[in-house]
């Protein structure tokens, strides 16, 4: 129905929010860049290439198109304001992270000071760095990937009454979608849970499910967590990430492999990165992993699997291998979690000079 004032009044039995996310970057940026500040969405409308881009933001976003473009050739910085590379969460794999890609890519990571301005056609950054010295660097754009907001800051949360987060976002559970004991729900990037296509998909599902049957909410399980990034090489995180399993307080065992010396990465020349896994000395149970390398989309499709059936480790190693591939990477991870949880056979120790059956 139409009120008085000309806005549109629609009432409901039943709603379902999925109003997805924006782009979040500094007011400011927009009125004093103009036309020379884009976001993602910018990219993929350009007919030429410029000659230089600042990419402001080192999570998933900024550090694949900040790659992306460096290689075809334009003249790129990505910049942080912390030491972070992507969504890795493990202290061990974001040193890896910062020497992998900043071999090939320029970084300025810790830049806390940062300014913009417009120098005619140009963008103009100004970064100060933990030494106390300055850096000045001019680009035709800045690309801002410093985050997405939800888009629910115009349809009237304020007046409906449940409890919302500090961005405003109703309170809901991730499980059955619903906000509180209401008939309102709550699907994709909207929930700023895990803006993920696949989550999104699923949490569509869910909340349009609920929302049909309501007040006969169900619970629906949740896949067991996978995020990939599309950089080289590539970053995988399956199941509970180290940074989780620290804040959840019970033991955990880490296994790890590097990549350099890896047999199938070094004959493809794509020896680089490293995986590290987690497990439950309690049971022997496999808790998750984080790894930047070779294949990661596809190791971690495997991990996040075993993630989600709750195998143990033992179980892990009992499953074939082939040779050679990366994932033999894996199965070397995935041993030494079983020793660091005191579980299964002690390592084999080789004598060079024995001879055979040593």
């Amino acid at each position: 129905m139409q009120t008085a004032d000309g806005a549109v009044r629609v009432q409901a039995g039943r709603i379902v929010i999925a109003t997805g996310s924006r782009p979040a970057f500094p007011a400011a940026w927009r009125s004093a860049l103009g036309d020379r500040l884009i976001v993602n969405d910018d990219v993929f409308d350009w007919r030429t290439l410029p000659r230089s881009v600042a990419v402001v933001g080192a999570g998933v976003i900024g550090l694949e198109l900040a790659q992306a473009l460096h290689r075809l050739g334009v003249r790129v910085r990505l910049y942080g304001r912390g030491v972070r590379l992507g969504p890795l969460t493990d202290p061990a794999l974001q040193r890896v992270a910062r020497e992998v890609f900043g071999r090939g890519l320029p970084l300025r990571l810790d830049a806390h000071h940062l300014e913009v301005k417009r120098d005619g056609d140009q963008v103009l950054v100004h970064t100060v760095d933990d030494a106390g010295r300055t850096h000045d660097e001019r680009f035709d754009f800045l690309l801002a990937a410093t985050g997405r907001s939800a888009n629910v800051a115009d349809i009237g949360l304020e007046a409906s009454g449940l409890a919302r987060d500090a961005a405003g976002v109703p309170v809901y559970d991730r499980r059955t979608g619903q906000a509180g004991d209401s008939p309102v729900f709550i699907a994709g990037d909207a929930g700023e849970d895990r803006p993920l296509l696949h989550e999104a998909a699923d949490e569509g599902r869910i909340a349009g499910d609920n929302a049909g049957r309501w007040p006969d909410v169900r619970v629906r399980p949740r896949r067991a967590p996978l995020a990939v990034v599309f950089s080289d090489p590539q970053i995988a995180l399956a199941g509970a990430t180290h940074a989780e399993l620290v804040v959840d307080g019970a033991p955990f065992a880490t296994g790890e492999v590097s990549f350099d010396d890896q047999g199938r990465s070094r004959v493809m020349a794509r020896n680089a990165g490293a995986l590290r896994v987690y497990g439950s000395p309690k049971d022997g149970r496999f808790l998750g992993a984080e790894m930047i390398g070779p294949a990661a989309e596809h190791i971690g499709h495997l991990l996040a699997w075993s993630a989600q059936r709750g195998d143990t480790v033992q179980a892990m190693l009992d499953s074939p291998f082939y040779h050679p591939v990366v994932e033999e990477g894996l199965r070397t991870a995935l041993r030494m979690l079983q020793r660091a949880m005191r579980m299964g056979p002690p390592p084999v120790e080789r004598c060079l000079d024995c001879g055979p059956g040593a």
